[in-house]
């Protein structure tokens, strides 16, 4: 399928009308809007231009071309890509054959393959997170990519319409090249997780990018008021510009007086469960017996981080354990990155994770869906890192500005 497109610059994204929600990105290119990913989408060739000249196209992977994806990620980042499932061959071809795994490659010539994006659909909590952009080397910065990755968008946007409602991924700090595809894709950046990545042997901080249906916002945001304690509203004052969400209530003064009687017995009845993969990384769970609460998050031994971070409590003291069980572990494993997505409306368990040393990066509305309720809740993201952050921190305007307004403790 071909499409016509004259050239963006990177000044035309500054100017364009920032873009809110995912309906306002089609409504901006509804020209696109029967591309076919499957059958492939590229550019025609222009009379008069010379046979050898490249003709790029995108197109949804099959299952044969797993290889060839994971030679390109251990081409760009030499090895070093700290999941290694995006170096390996057979887990590739997993999410390949998984119908709800895109998995978008970026050719030459029709058949030669020379960059990819993985953009994985999760029903069960109405989101799309996108995996792994990588292009080799030789064809960096070849003007034709970026189009062609917003015509794939575009159509995985029209056909998921509705049904995710929140796109998400992360963007690196050490250049501005895969944040200034986020900004071209419509994502925007919500939250900044310090030191969280080693690239080639090196730590690298990420930025957390977003786009949201407009009905996540407003039909579907709980109603309830968030509740937050001091130390986050410069995270929450960037959100509540960006997506008008009302003010929040301020809790100057919260009770972290604990019943030691409760926190004794529930260390007396502690489970701690670890399930590992082939990759060498390990679901860790501590729980509490004869009850529901938990906490779990995932452990990545070769990084040293634990992330993705789940919980459940019904009182202050069983998460105070939980945070103190997980400090622990933190100094036996010599964790240097714990990353915490906190309910914006227990500014208690706020409180405790603060008072524990971790800080607010981030203020997510709509982040955690509730199936049972059919809602999405704010979350607020917590984050423990060890040594101090790289000031040589590459960003665009938007994501500065991001930076700037929630104010770090450290200057960059």
């Amino acid at each position: 399928m071909f499409l016509k497109q004259k050239p963006t610059t990177k000044e035309e994204v500054k100017t364009r009308k920032p873009i809110i929600t995912i309906q306002d990105f089609l409504r901006t290119y509804a020209k696109y809007k029967d591309l076919n990913l499957e059958s492939g989408i590229t550019f025609p060739k222009k009379s008069g231009t010379k046979a050898k000249k490249v003709t790029p196209m995108v197109q949804i992977a099959k299952p044969e071309e797993a290889q060839s994806i994971s030679e390109i990620f251990k081409q760009v980042y030499q090895s070093t890509y700290p999941y290694k499932e995006l170096e390996s061959e057979k887990e590739i071809r997993k999410m390949i054959e998984d119908p709800d795994y895109n998995w978008i490659l970026f050719k030459i010539n029709g058949n030669e393959i020379i960059g990819c994006i993985g953009i994985e659909f999760d029903d069960s909590v109405k989101s799309m997170t996108l995996h792994g952009f990588a292009i080799k080397k030789e064809y960096q910065g070849m003007t034709s990519l970026p189009k062609l990755l917003l015509a794939g968008w575009v159509a995985l946007l029209n056909k998921y319409e509705k049904r995710a409602l929140v796109w998400f991924g992360e963007a690196r700090s050490a250049h501005s090249k895969s944040q200034f595809i986020g900004a071209y894709l419509g994502l925007k950046p919500i939250a900044f997780f310090p030191k969280k990545d080693i690239f080639f042997n090196r730590e690298e901080s990420e930025f957390l990018l977003i786009l949201y249906d407009e009905d996540t916002l407003t039909k579907y945001r709980r109603k309830e008021t968030p509740k937050i304690i001091p130390r986050v509203l410069r995270c929450y004052s960037y959100a509540l510009k960006r997506y008008q969400l009302g003010f929040p209530e301020l809790k100057n003064h919260v009770n972290l007086d604990f019943s030691y009687k409760k926190i004794k017995a529930i260390k007396q009845n502690l489970i701690y469960q670890e399930e590992n993969d082939n990759l060498g990384n390990s679901l860790i769970t501590i729980s509490i017996n004869n009850s529901d609460a938990y906490i779990s998050f995932l452990h990545n031994p070769l990084i040293r981080i634990f992330e993705k971070t789940d919980y459940k409590v019904s009182n202050k003291e069983q998460l105070f354990v939980f945070v103190e069980e997980v400090r622990e572990l933190i100094k036996k494993l010599k964790i240097r990155y714990f990353e915490f997505f906190a309910s914006a409306y227990h500014p208690i368990h706020q409180a405790i994770l603060y008072d524990a040393g971790l800080r607010a990066f981030g203020y997510v509305p709509c982040f955690k869906y509730v199936k049972e309720e059919g809602v999405f809740e704010d979350q607020i993201v917590f984050i423990y890192y060890e040594g101090k952050v790289n000031g040589n921190l590459k960003m665009i305007p938007e994501t500065e500005n991001f930076l700037k307004t929630i104010k770090p403790s450290w200057n960059f």
